[in-house]
């Protein structure tokens, strides 16, 4: 399967492309900054990921692709400075859904977060007052409008909705269309349903909580 890539170098990405590289699939990765080209096997194209001539040359024969966006901070402290622009996911996936449409390319799957949208509500107060007063919810904010572009698309998307996320060196992990029944989640485990839900087809149109 030939797989374009984005969020190819961030830390589920990364684990995301060697996994799909291990499995013998052909990776093309769309990257700000060259320099962390640093995965043998892919084709790493250089530029902005809202670049309409960029994208249209990354999705030459591709058959899927994965969004592993996020909106990053100085550090894993909540209230850390946020580094990337607010809109970054959201306005790549606007700029993606129309090339991919006019490539004839239907296949997407999105790495959003659990207590994006409607399952806010369902979060323990703790964690929903630690989301809405720290600089996380800024990412949440523009999962929430990515999410509501692939809705709105006639592509065939799966919202990927993982619990919090861990390095754990383990592939396991359990899915549900409601409330999860596990807290975490490995990067790897994320990363390996991913691959299943493209390889088997599965997950088309749907909005799956991933947890372990």
């Amino acid at each position: 399967m030939k797989l374009l890539i984005l969020g190819s170098t961030g830390r589920t990405g990364k684990l995301l492309t060697k996994l799909a590289i291990a499995r013998d699939h052909q990776v093309t990765a769309m990257i700000r900054d060259k320099s962390q080209a640093i995965l043998p096997k892919v084709k790493h194209l250089e530029g902005s990921l809202t670049n309409e001539q960029l994208l249209h040359e990354a999705l030459q024969g591709a058959d899927a692709v994965v969004v592993a966006l996020n909106i990053n901070r100085t550090s894993d402290n909540p209230f850390a400075k946020v580094t990337s622009p607010l809109t970054l996911i959201s306005d790549s996936v606007g700029a993606l859904i129309p090339a991919m449409e006019q490539n004839k390319v239907k296949r997407i799957i999105s790495i959003s977060a659990y207590g994006v949208g409607d399952t806010f509500k369902n979060m323990p107060l703790v964690a929903r007052l630690l989301l809405r007063y720290s600089n996380i919810w800024k990412a949440y904010e523009d999962h929430h409008r990515q999410e509501q572009l692939l809705r709105q698309s006639k592509l065939d998307w799966t919202i990927v909705r993982p619990v919090m996320l861990n390095n754990k060196d383990t592939v396991d992990y359990k899915t549900s269309v409601g409330k999860p029944r596990g807290s975490s989640i490995s990067r790897k485990g994320v990363a390996t349903f991913v691959l299943d839900a493209l390889e088997s087809e599965k997950y088309v149109g749907d909005c799956v909580t991933l947890f372990s």
